[in-house]
């Protein structure tokens, strides 16, 4: 079990080895980032419970107070798979939460930030938490998206529930989308640690695992979309299949210098590797995109 005092010593190593991947770089300018002193923080349990991205916190500007975002920064993989996920889901189109990366300040002096890693997603007026399928089909006007977010549950290898909310504007949104991609807790809580051990410098480790498993192409060997496309006109009718087979056009659609650019991004919180990481996965979802919708002619 790691300490209240452990927490805070390994996120201070992170902060420090993250300072020495930037140095050299340019200063980060991106409206993908805010700064901790521009925000009160406080406590917040959304929808009567805390899930698995820990505890949670209510971040509203002190300069706008209708800017509000609900952060997660407890675990060390939320920010990154957040970020990525909500970059692709929103350039195809799709109604996931806009997430912004938070820079600790300087002269930060508040405790509440855990794993060094805090991402806040714009914080939704929510009508019904859990819809049910029934509700959404007749009272969503963006229903045909459900599909979408089934099927990228299945592209983006997520392995946690699948969260459905929806807002006071009668607009579905997928959320909780932490557990995606193949950077897991454990590996990011690790890749941040430039810290020498009897094994070997940890993050040069958790670099070489890292790279080689991301360098193969098919991550998807074990799912079949075309099943799963089909388990669903069996369920939800043929009116499904359209939305299924959106994201897989959409993906092939979004450009290597939007990616770059978020990616570049989110290499100023997590090392360059993992950004590397990410680009290798999303280059294969776009070729496996292609071969999945060449097949279906």
């Amino acid at each position: 079990m790691i300490t209240k005092d452990m927490n805070s010593i390994l996120k201070t190593i992170r902060l420090e080895s993250q300072k020495k991947n930037n140095k050299g770089k340019p200063k980060l300018i991106s409206k993908d980032v805010l700064e901790t002193e521009d925000f009160n923080f406080s406590p917040i349990n959304p929808l009567n419970r805390i899930g698995d991205s820990g505890e949670l916190l209510l971040a509203s500007s002190r300069k706008d107070d209708t800017e509000k975002y609900l952060i997660k920064h407890e675990y060390c993989d939320c920010a990154a798979n957040e970020f990525v996920y909500s970059k692709l889901a929103r350039a195809m189109g799709l109604h996931i939460p806009e997430s912004r990366l938070f820079k600790i300040s300087e002269n930060e002096s508040r405790d509440c930030f855990k794993s060094g890693y805090t991402i806040g997603a714009v914080y939704l007026d929510v009508k019904d938490p859990d819809p049910s399928y029934e509700k959404i089909r007749n009272c969503s006007s963006n229903w045909e998206e459900y599909y979408s977010f089934m099927a990228l549950y299945y592209f983006f290898l997520e392995s946690d529930s699948f969260e459905i909310l929806l807002t006071d504007e009668d607009l579905i949104y997928r959320v909780d989308t932490a557990d995606a991609f193949l950077l897991s807790e454990f590996f990011l809580s690790q890749a941040g640690l430039d810290v020498d051990t009897p094994s070997g410098n940890l993050q040069e480790i958790m670099k070489k695992t890292l790279m080689e498993n991301h360098q193969k192409e098919d991550f998807w060997q074990y799912v079949d979309f075309y099943k799963k496309m089909e388990e669903n006109i069996e369920k939800y009718g043929k009116e499904s299949r359209k939305g299924f087979l959106c994201p897989f056009y959409e993906i092939q659609g979004i450009s290597q210098i939007y990616i770059d650019d978020f990616l570049n991004t989110l290499c100023y919180f997590y090392p360059d590797f993992i950004g590397d990481c990410y680009k290798l996965f999303i280059g294969a979802a776009q070729k496996k995109a292609k071969s999945f919708l060449d097949s279906l002619v």
